[in-house]
């Protein structure tokens, strides 16, 4: 699981370091991607408030990691 989490982090990292440097046409291309990310936002969200709340699945979470195909992020 650790691995995983820990491949997401990166991936997540990696992400934002593009967003905050590309151009304004970038961005906005990078925009459109928005309605196949907000799904999995959310459900990140909700892993993190589970674990504010010590309500923390470790199942799921790997689980929804799993499911989402990380590939069409990691376009840059």
């Amino acid at each position: 699981m650790r691995g995983r989490v820990s491949r997401l982090s990166t991936l997540c990292k990696r992400f934002a370091a593009i967003l905050r440097k590309c151009d304004v046409e970038t961005f906005l291309n990078i925009g459109r991607l928005y309605p196949e990310i907000a799904p999995l936002e959310k459900r990140i969200d909700m892993h993190i408030g589970l674990l504010r709340r010590d309500d923390f699945k470790e199942g799921e979470c790997v689980d929804d990691i799993v499911k989402y195909d990380f590939q069409p992020l990691v376009l840059f």
